[in-house]
């Protein structure tokens, strides 16, 4: 996997949707399914956003012949084939339960859309037709939880989540207190700086110093300027410490269907367009090229931001040309982005396997011990294995494995340059917020369709590319927004 993705970026594409590696796009992308499930819909978020009833009866059995996992991409199967289960004949199976992986690409509302029309007739659906489990994101994890075509991991048997951390469980809440999915993996982020640059520009590529010059946003626009005065980019693009104001709100976008910008939203904006003006980012896409290739070894810019994910899988060039010229620090705000879930769909008929499965990636450490390395996987293509290995490092949703990798004095990152990013990662933790009521149904469309609106007009400050005005490029999120729900107001 690591070659797959690191050879797209490479190439200038686009980043591949992965196990909380978002696939940001400027498309309007829709977390709006309609009606798309029993009393439990996933339309309108915000004070209109409908709780599933909590006396519905939910369906599931054990006579399943096949155990059928719903997902974007082949990550997780990888993780399913290598730490429990067993290839033969070139199919996976557990326990003896042959599993098929059904993969819907991630590009635009694609994967959502064949959930939103397959998850509704589930419970009728007759033998391998049935999902047991699917995958969903943190951008709309909200509008499956919301909904009855999952299932309360509680009634699937799922008691002990005491070592879980509490945000990758809030995520999922259904409005009634239930949790309706579990996950592997926590997605902490922090400030991935390359240290040569740092020792150019704060004389120091000290981690610990680093946030002391670096912990307040103020220090971080400070230092912004000393890297402009000494010929570097403070970020690659003004859209790079979107998510770090974003995660961190106690404001919804919406409230009763009407849309309005968040604190949140406006402090990011009020930096975002100071950067582009003053110089001190480069204007580039959230994944474009230019910004791509920053990471490799005449890059110029000194910080980007994002959890495990992105420094393993997100920064090719890096990885190709500057390989440990690199450090992570926990930065002006803690803060968490993205992730992957497991939810139980309601009809499921292998209720103990999925139980097993969910069970295993939270509470099993010899499994969540080896996704901190993530090695030796067994690779996954069009659903079956390849032959090959690939390697898939994550944050383990496991507070007790962190806290025993955090202290390993022998547990060194190569590309951070022999830093253990678990003692910043589990700091984050310790402080990132995640308010469950700030988050809504719609939140992928406002996290990527907004800010790449607003790089709209951030452009009128890079020499030789016309931008909009900051009412144009608002006007053209409204009209992208009434794309993906025309009841939503303003």
């Amino acid at each position: 996997m690591k070659k797959r993705i690191l050879a797209a970026l490479i190439a200038g594409a686009t980043v591949l949707a992965l196990a909380g590696c978002n696939n940001e796009s400027n498309s309007g992308n829709s977390g709006n399914s309609g009606n798309s499930g029993n009393s439990g819909n996933s339309g309108n978020s915000g004070d209109s956003m409908v709780s599933p009833d909590p006396e519905f009866e939910y369906t599931m059995s054990d006579d399943g012949q096949k155990l059928v996992i719903a997902c974007f991409n082949y990550d997780f199967a990888e993780y399913v084939a290598t730490y429990l289960g067993e290839v033969k004949d070139n199919k996976v199976y557990v326990d003896g339960i042959e599993v098929e992986f059904r993969q819907t690409p991630n590009e635009g509302t694609g994967y959502q859309q064949w959930l939103d029309s397959t998850l509704p007739g589930n419970v009728d659906a007759k033998g391998a037709d049935k999902i047991d489990l699917f995958l969903a994101e943190a951008d709309y994890i909200k509008k499956y939880a919301y909904n009855t075509v999952s299932i309360p991991i509680d009634k699937v048997g799922i008691t002990d989540t005491s070592n879980c951390y509490q945000y990758v469980l809030d995520a999922t809440n259904d409005g009634n207190g239930n949790y309706k999915g579990v996950s592997w993996q926590a997605c902490p982020s922090g400030v991935i700086i390359r240290r040569s640059i740092a020792k150019a520009v704060l004389g120091t590529d000290d981690p610990v110093e680093l946030q002391n010059q670096l912990n307040s946003w103020d220090k971080f626009e400070a230092v912004a300027k000393q890297a402009k005065d000494k010929g570097y980019y403070m970020t690659p693009s003004p859209l790079e410490t979107y998510r770090a104001f974003a995660t961190n709100t106690s404001q919804s976008y919406l409230n009763d269907n009407k849309f309005a910008p968040t604190d949140a939203y406006d402090t990011w904006f009020a930096q975002a367009e100071k950067f582009s003006k003053e110089g001190y980012c480069l204007i580039d896409e959230l994944w474009g090229v230019e910004k791509s290739a920053q990471m490799g070894k005449d890059g110029k810019t000194m910080c980007f931001f994002g959890p495990t994910w992105y420094f393993a899988f997100c920064m090719g060039p890096a990885h190709e040309e500057a390989n440990g010229d690199w450090v992570v620090i926990e930065g002006p705000q803690a803060h968490v982005w993205g992730g992957t879930w497991l939810m139980a769909a309601n009809g499921t008929d292998n209720q103990s396997l999925v139980k097993k499965i969910m069970n295993a990636f939270i509470n099993d450490e010899e499994i969540m011990e080896k996704l901190v390395y993530g090695e030796d996987l067994v690779a996954i293509s069009n659903g079956y294995p390849t032959g090959e290995t690939n390697t898939d490092a994550a944050f383990p949703n496991n507070k007790k494995v962190v806290a025993k990798y955090a202290a390993d004095p022998n547990y060194k990152n190569e590309f951070l340059g022999g830093q253990n990013e678990l003692t910043i990662f589990s700091k984050v933790m310790d402080n990132a917020k995640w308010v469950p009521d700030a988050h809504t149904p719609y939140d992928q469309s406002f996290n990527e369709t907004l800010p790449n609106s607003m790089l709209e007009y951030f452009y009128t400050y890079k020499a030789g590319v016309d931008g909009v005005d900051k009412e144009t490029a608002m006007n053209n999120f409204y009209t992208l927004l009434a794309g993906v729900d025309s009841s939503i107001t303003h």
